[in-house]
């Protein structure tokens, strides 16, 4: 309906702009009359429209600057005229065939914001003077600007009720049947679709800490998956008082999630995810143009937010207090999540060059925890571990998964450098017994197998597959026994 609107809008400026056009050649008694745009992005002149007496007349719908005898009057300011024959060969006059009639084009520019968007042509056989048709020719240039302005005005009042028609739609796609990765997921696609020339990010409590777990699949740019919440940043501020915040973005700063950000520009608007009055992540949403944030597009954000929060809910019922919502009971983030990361990977690698890592940390000695430590026990160490390899402990980007029991996965975005001397550290971690809170020292054993993130790979399963096969290379060199994951 509303592009039924739009398309008539379009029809109809089109027919007034041929009614100018042929009036306006009607009281210069000219020859011919005709409008072309400037499109300077494609170096070409578009025909709007034409009116002519002459029979041998036929304008190409484009041509390109080089082509056309226009070409030096792109930036033309004021009304210029030009002789046939002297400023212009005939030849150049390529919309006639078999001989050319008229002897005089004058050319009046049409500007807009001090760039010149249009040029119309008056071609006659006898001498223009403009100074005894300047009223006929300000009646001209006011017709256009009114006709034009009017025309703006109405596409873009069908654009934004398009945009409420498309944020509805959103809203129904965010449903309680999804899993609750599926859930976010879809709220930052919509989301991201309100943000021309932005990003939107998710951020979720696990390992005992707050990291950035999910973005948008067409976000410009958004801070690195894995990424840990500081103070001080927006997202922090929205998680600490339960409410939205905005803010825009001055040399740099305020950051969005932490100070280690390369970029922060234009503003950005962080909205906390609420499910039974408890805080289980934020959504951060930027653009690098801050006039994107009219109310009614916060309005819209904070909208999808709330609609994710109470489909999740549905599904959830009330959660313990202790329990976070994208974890296991270890505090390492569920499948579901780090596939749904990989797969974003995958549909990133040609929007950003940030480098990503996947891989599987293994406990080597778990037939000896197994038969030493009570099931109580062993759930402790889990955690225990999940803590000490936590990539932002060592100033890394990344996050844990949950692979099977004494099995973890991760994900790591930066160079390989940076995830060489992340599994350094961790190997030099449990290079000695690690302490449990009673105080008793336990001995643990890692291996760890990896793979890089390529434009190659198609699917997650892709990359699951050579980690796994990584990880099991790595246990049979040492002479260990297979572990199934």
């Amino acid at each position: 309906m509303i592009r039924n609107r739009e398309d008539k809008a379009l029809r109809e400026f089109k027919h007034l702009l041929d009614d100018i056009v042929y009036l306006f050649r009607k009281s210069l008694n000219a020859e011919t009359v005709y409008l072309n745009w400037v499109n300077r992005s494609r170096e070409q002149f578009v025909l709007e429209s034409n009116s002519t007496t002459l029979p041998n007349v036929m304008f190409q719908d484009r041509a390109l600057f080089k082509n056309h005898f226009l070409e030096p009057f792109t930036g033309l300011s004021h009304i210029r005229q030009l002789v046939v024959g002297k400023d212009l060969p005939e030849s150049s006059l390529k919309h006639y065939y078999d001989f050319v009639p008229v002897k005089y084009i004058t050319v009046v520019p049409f500007k807009n914001n001090g760039e010149t968007v249009a040029l119309t042509c008056i071609e006659t056989d006898e001498e223009l003077d403009s100074s005894e048709c300047e009223q006929e020719i300000s009646a001209y240039k006011n017709a256009i600007t009114n006709v034009l302005n009017t025309y703006l005005e109405l596409t873009d009042l069908y654009k934004d009720q398009q945009n409420w028609t498309d944020y509805e739609e959103g809203l129904r796609k965010i449903s309680p049947r999804l899993h609750r990765v599926d859930i976010i997921d879809k709220m930052l696609t919509e989301v991201q679709r309100l943000l021309p020339t932005g990003s939107a990010s998710f951020l979720a409590r696990g390992m005992e800490s707050w990291v950035n777990v999910l973005t948008a699949k067409f976000s410009n740019y958004s801070p690195p998956v894995g990424l840990a919440l500081e103070e001080k940043t927006i997202a922090y501020d929205a998680l600490h008082k339960g409410i939205p915040e905005f803010a825009i973005h001055f040399n740099q700063n305020p950051k969005q999630v932490s100070r280690s950000e390369n970029k922060t520009e234009g503003a950005t608007y962080a909205v906390p995810l609420l499910i039974n009055e408890r805080r289980h992540g934020v959504l951060v949403a930027n653009d690098v143009n801050p006039l994107v944030f009219k109310e009614s597009t916060k309005h819209q954000i904070s909208n999808l937010v709330r609609m994710a929060s109470f489909a999740i809910q549905i599904n959830l019922g009330k959660l313990p207090v202790d329990q976070d919502l994208l974890t296991t009971d270890y505090g390492n983030f569920i499948p579901d999540l780090w596939e749904k990361t990989l797969e974003r990977n995958i549909d990133r690698l040609n929007l950003d060059n940030t480098r990503s890592w996947f891989g599987y940390v293994a406990i080597d000695n778990m037939q000896t925890l197994r038969s030493r430590y009570r099931l109580e026990d062993l759930r402790k160490i889990q955690k225990l571990i999940i803590k000490k390899i936590n990539p932002s402990g060592f100033g890394t980007t990344g996050y844990i998964g949950f692979g099977s029991d004494y099995v973890y996965s991760y994900i790591i975005q930066g160079s390989e450098k940076d995830h060489e001397n992340w599994i350094k550290m961790i190997y030099n971690e449990f290079s000695k017994p690690v302490s449990l809170n009673d105080g008793r020292n336990i001995a643990i054993e890692i291996s760890t197998g990896a793979t890089e993130i390529d434009p190659g790979d198609e699917e997650a399963h892709d990359i699951i597959t050579r980690a796994k096969k990584s990880l099991s290379d790595a246990l049979r060199g040492e002479q260990k026994k297979s572990l199934r994951i």
